[in-house]
């Protein structure tokens, strides 16, 4: 299928577990996709493997970003879609969270997830969806993956509703997927018997994959979603109901 045919894709952590699924499976359905990471190697890797541009990106440096999204727009001519992966997570115990941390974790998530929206928003045409990444921990807190991320990802979620609203009257789309329990390689970062337990916290009795965000992903920058804005896609096997 080609439900994104012609049309440009900036996706952010693009190299990242649940990002490089999504920038795969954008290819495949005709998108050009600004492959857009801080790992500038990875980003190259992958986007020599799907046709895409690589994009070294720091979305804690606005001068990074303003770099980043001026380049795509100069050999593409604007952008359609942008899909914000780019986040970190800090799973220790409240009490033992620094300041320093904290501020990191909202930086990346939260900052650097404004910073992206006001970036592309000049360049994106009508009909431009934005899809940002919140968390199940945004909606009920979080425990294993920490009060600073859990906190970040409902501060996106309610984020990506004012950009809904501010972004609604230009013809642009704003909407929000909240993973579960996913496999990747963010999962590296709890203890074994964490990760073990996570299975069993979905009614389907099972971790989710990269490959079911990225189809939640596509959806949401497809006309198929054409009357979603300021919504939340909730996929997390059964989690959160």
């Amino acid at each position: 299928m080609t439900r994104l045919r012609d049309r440009t894709v900036l996706v952010t952590g693009a190299t990242g577990g649940m990002g490089s699924g999504t920038v795969r499976a954008l290819a495949r359905e005709g998108a050009h996709v600004g492959v857009a990471d801080i790992g500038v190697e990875a980003a190259s890797r992958l986007a020599a493997e799907v046709g895409g541009t690589p994009l070294l990106l720091d979305v804690t440096s606005p001068a990074s970003v303003t770099a980043a999204v001026e380049a795509l727009v100069a050999e593409r001519g604007g952008i359609d879609v942008l899909v914000n992966f780019a986040g970190i997570v800090d799973p220790r115990r409240m009490d033992e969270i620094d300041p320093e941390s904290w501020s990191r974790v909202f930086d990346v998530n939260v900052r650097g997830t404004w910073l992206m929206c006001n970036a592309v928003l000049p360049h994106m045409p009508r009909g431009g969806a934005i899809v940002n990444i919140g968390s199940r921990a945004g909606l009920v807190g979080g425990t294993t993956s920490g009060a600073s991320y859990a906190a970040s990802k409902a501060a996106v979620i309610c984020f990506t509703k004012s950009m809904a609203k501010f972004a609604a009257p230009m013809g642009i789309r704003a909407n929000v997927i909240n993973p579960g329990c996913i496999e990747t390689p963010m999962l590296d970062h709890f203890a074994p018997d964490v990760v073990a337990a996570m299975p069993g916290q979905a009614a389907l009795g099972r971790l989710g994959t990269p490959a079911e965000i990225a189809e939640s992903v596509i959806f949401l920058a497809t006309d198929a979603s054409s009357f979603m804005t300021g919504a939340q896609l909730n996929v997390n096997g059964g989690s959160h109901m």
